[in-house]
């Protein structure tokens, strides 16, 4: 057997029915090898390029959803930047108004000061009429002679006053004052009806009271009018009046505002 049966006797025909086919693969050129080798290297490529495109779809979208947040988040934060500022100028308004009260109010004490300085410089320039003494907005009058009860009322209205009506204890000890030794008429009386005493402007005598002991005891039925009895300026006890007959002649007090005073009355 030559060489060239050899190498056709080492064929396999195994599975080649087709002798084209066993022609193809004998004549095969070295470069359709190469070509089927270069193409099994270049799947790894493909895959890495897919991947890395799939990466980089992700990494948009991801991207685009950031940004989608992104702006709403921005927008949320302009209306809440808004919002603040607004609430801060109405705080600032706020402000303001406060600070224009404190001033207002500033001046409403300034002018209230002011007020009462003028109302103590009119109370220290109202005065009583000569002869007259003052004590706690009133002017009163002593008698310089006698009268009798209702002559003496009638001298007090005659200047525009009327007896002395007495409301506390402190002006029971101002009238004490008026001079020493003194009894003197006041503008109590229950000529009406015995027993009923009334003040001259028609008021019945409550309290305060500064009878003497025992008093009013209407002696001799006829002691229808009240009378002031000085008493030691040391002495607690302040009990000064008794009734006597009307028709007996002393001094009397007559008594009247420093507002009716300054309305045209000649005291």
């Amino acid at each position: 057997m030559d060489i060239e049966e050899d190498i056709y006797a080492e064929v396999d025909f195994k599975g080649c029915d087709d002798p084209h086919a066993g022609y193809a693969t004998l004549h095969q050129s070295p470069q359709a090898g190469t070509r089927l080798r270069g193409n099994q290297k270049s799947q790894p490529y493909k895959l890495a390029t897919v991947s890395l495109g799939l990466l980089c779809g992700l990494l948009l979208a991801t991207v685009i959803t950031l940004s989608v947040r992104y702006h709403k988040t921005h927008n949320q934060l302009s209306r809440l930047q808004i919002s603040y500022n607004n609430q801060t100028d109405k705080l600032n308004m706020i402000s303001e108004q406060k600070k224009k009260m404190a001033k207002i109010r500033i001046s409403y004490n300034n002018l209230t000061k002011e007020i009462q300085k003028l109302q103590t410089k009119i109370k220290e320039n109202e005065s009583c009429p000569i002869g007259w003494k003052r004590f706690i907005g009133a002017c009163y009058y002593l008698s310089i002679n006698g009268k009798t009860w209702s002559e003496s009322r009638q001298y007090c209205k005659d200047k525009g006053a009327d007896l002395v009506i007495i409301n506390s204890r402190e002006e029971q000890v101002f009238l004490n004052k008026l001079g020493t030794n003194l009894h003197f008429w006041i503008g109590l009386t229950d000529l009406e009806q015995e027993g009923a005493w009334k003040w001259v402007d028609g008021t019945m005598l409550n309290t305060p009271k500064f009878w003497r002991q025992g008093e009013p005891n209407n002696a001799n039925q006829d002691e229808d009018c009240a009378v002031f009895h000085s008493f030691s300026s040391n002495q607690e006890n302040i009990q000064s009046w008794n009734d006597q007959p009307c028709l007996l002649q002393i001094y009397w007090v007559c008594k009247t505002t420093l507002r009716a005073s300054r309305n045209g009355h000649t005291l």
